[in-house]
């Protein structure tokens, strides 16, 4: 095995994955509950950024209602923003896979 050739591997591996996570950062992703009562904006990287409650979600009387909506829809805009990961930082590593020895 060569080393050198793997440490430029490595290397190239460490660009792609520190760019993949700054593109993560910068993008926009929405979870909802409750038929888009809760509305979550995420990042990328699953960083709430904004939560957006309808006034039709909003009942005085019932207000564990409003928090598993508002729970909910954190839940799903964490899970869109995991998948998107994965998407992004598997293809940014992708070629290290096929280099023995490492995974």
């Amino acid at each position: 095995m060569n080393i050198q050739k793997l440490m430029k591997e490595a290397q190239k591996a460490q660009r792609q994955m520190a760019e993949a996570q700054e593109r993560l950062a910068s993008m926009q992703i929405e979870g909802s509950a409750g038929g888009g009562l809760v509305t979550v904006t995420a990042t990328g990287d699953g960083t709430v950024s904004k939560v957006r409650i309808d006034p039709g979600a909003i009942d005085p009387d019932d207000v564990t209602l409003l928090e598993d909506l508002v729970t909910a829809a954190i839940g799903d805009a964490q899970r869109k923003a995991k998948e998107l990961q994965e998407s992004e930082l598997g293809s940014a590593v992708g070629g290290l896979g096929s280099m023995p020895g490492l995974f």
